[in-house]
């Protein structure tokens, strides 16, 4: 049996424990405490090519023409 201490900020270092991995922690009310590994299902956040009906050459034009009007005209050298 491996044991772990708390550090000051409740914080415990599981030595198995992948990064980003995430537990799912249950009081079982007699002192005990049970750890679950959840295993939370990826998708891809964008399919290939479902972004392309956002670049379009109006939409280029909108953007510039809102990116014109915040941002200061470049400085002329004299």
């Amino acid at each position: 049996m491996k044991t772990l201490t708390a550090d000051k900020y409740k914080r415990l270092r599981i030595p198995d424990a992948k990064p980003q991995q995430v537990f799912a922690y249950a009081n079982n009310g007699d002192g005990s405490i049970t750890l679950t590994v959840i295993e939370a299902e990826r998708k891809e956040a964008f399919p290939r090519g479902s972004l392309l009906k956002y670049l379009t050459p109006e939409r280029d034009k909108e953007q510039i023409g809102i990116l014109s009007a915040c941002v200061p005209a470049p400085l002329k050298a004299e």
